[in-house]
């Protein structure tokens, strides 16, 4: 693609930002061939997390739509969807309804309520992976039986 658009004389400043599109997209598209293998990607924690439970994603986000909204950090564990900054929050998978991305956003729709949640990633590729891990997380958890152990919010 790069090349193609030095072929046409189109500098980075024309097409850079369609050519951060394609790479999110293919970094996504990477996620999803891992997924279909089976392969969860397992990343470093910044923080300890119960026995059993991996951290799957960790990307630096604002948590909200407003300039004065809060920094910190996105989790995206087996068991959890965590943001840590000023105010911590930590929601079950089976918690979450829906994950879609927009654009550089993630937007989480909890079960039985018309909250949603938005983390605002600092890339185009980041929210790409994120999001496709959080919708396999969330039907993971969706497909679990009902006798399986639960992890309930906090705030």
């Amino acid at each position: 693609m790069i090349l193609r658009a030095g072929e046409l004389g189109l500098g980075h400043n024309e097409v850079g930002e369609e050519l951060s599109d394609i790479k999110a997209c293919l970094e996504a598209v990477d996620v999803q061939t891992q997924l279909a293998r089976g392969e969860l990607p397992v990343v470093d924690s910044p923080e300890a997390l119960p026995p059993g439970d991996a951290c799957h994603f960790v990307s630096p986000v604002r948590f909200g739509r407003r300039r004065a909204d809060q920094f910190g950090h996105l989790l995206l564990t087996s068991g959890w969807l965590k943001f840590r900054g000023a105010l911590d929050v930590s929601l079950a998978w089976s918690e979450v309804g829906s994950v879609r991305r927009d654009a550089r956003d993630l937007v989480v729709a909890l079960h039985d309520s018309r909250r949603v949640l938005r983390f605002s990633c600092h890339s185009l590729a980041e929210a790409a992976v994120g999001g496709v891990i959080a919708e396999h997380l969330v039907r993971a958890a969706s497909s679990e039986p009902s006798g399986s152990p639960a992890f309930h919010a906090s705030v």
